[in-house]
């Protein structure tokens, strides 16, 4: 079982019951459909997906009931409905409220599509957005108590995860091409390019949530760590297939100039020179191993002294 899912869903059913029950005990709120949908639309697994969700979710509300409200006191059925959603939705879009334009479209239809709504009046907009608020308030609540998200520790579990595991290759392809150990089997490009954009996800995620969390980005040089690994990454998997390749074709599955290059410490940065005779490398494979694992020990060295820079 997912666990996410698990937890997602333990989030969203422990929400509405808290919701059920004050509305329940509350006898002000009369519809216990207007803060059950906003506990539906909030509840994400992302806290700054919630957040968003939230201001959306209000901002629709109070925009739509309003203008709903002004004009029904001029029209009435399905033509005052178009008209309500031809200035609700171009109004949010100017005013940036795009996240709010699903939750304005349910309240205009709903509000219009109501028993005897000609009663409506500007008592009922205000009700329906605290029965809104409501909702919104249980939601964040408890995502903020149950699981909640510590992305800047997640971001730094990833950048631990890809740096054990590039040098694991590293180390593994060095002893196998000078004849230590076996030949590591290949590797699965879909892993790291899921962890390279899952840091580039929280890195954008962080970026957005304004100077503070701009502030510890920078101080952790993040940017720069994030940038380094889309670079690393294609170095990496060019690298991979080289060598594979090579263990392909030659039999002997030695190199030991390239093996030595790949693990030595500290890396030097020196351009790797191969034989042209050493385990009978075509020209085009040599000058390919000698071009590309150059740059990837260069990228190595600088990931190292990021790394230090860091205080890693």
């Amino acid at each position: 079982m997912n666990g996410n899912l698990l937890k997602q869903s333990l989030r969203l059913g422990l929400s509405i019951l808290i919701t059920c029950a004050i509305a329940q005990h509350f006898d002000r709120i009369a519809f216990a459909w207007y803060p059950l949908l906003a506990v539906t639309f909030v509840i994400d697994d992302q806290d700054e997906n919630s957040l968003r969700a939230a201001r959306g979710r209000i901002l629709g509300t109070i925009a739509g009931g309003l203008i709903t409200f002004l004009v029904h006191t001029i029209m009435s059925g399905w033509i005052g409905i178009l008209v309500s959603l031809l200035i609700t939705i171009p109004l949010l879009r100017r005013l940036g409220w795009s996240n709010g334009l699903s939750t304005a479209v349910v309240v205009t239809v709903m509000f219009l599509s109501i028993d005897a709504y000609t009663k409506l009046d500007w008592t009922y907009v205000f009700n329906r957005s605290l029965d809104t608020l409501v909702g919104i308030l249980v939601a964040l609540i408890v995502g903020r108590l149950l699981w909640p998200k510590n992305r800047m520790s997640r971001l730094q579990a990833v950048h631990a995860q890809l740096h054990a595991l590039l040098h694991a290759r590293v180390k593994a392809h060095s002893l196998a091409l000078q004849g230590q150990a076996a030949a590591p089997t290949p590797i699965e490009p879909a892993l790291i390019t899921r962890l390279v954009l899952e840091m580039q996800s929280i890195l954008s995620v962080e970026q957005s949530l304004g100077p503070r969390h701009v502030r510890r980005l920078n101080q952790g040089r993040w940017r720069q760590c994030v940038s380094l690994w889309r670079c690393q990454q294609v170095r990496w998997m060019l690298v991979e297939r080289l060598i594979e390749r090579l263990h392909k074709d030659h039999a002997a599955n030695e190199l030991p100039a390239l093996g030595r290059y790949l693990g030595a410490q500290p890396r030097s940065p020196d351009r790797l020179s191969l034989d042209s005779n050493e385990a009978g490398l075509s020209l085009a494979q040599r000058i390919a191993l000698e071009e590309q694992v150059t740059r990837f020990g260069r990228l190595l060295n600088s990931q190292q002294r990021l790394d230090r820079a860091r205080g890693l």
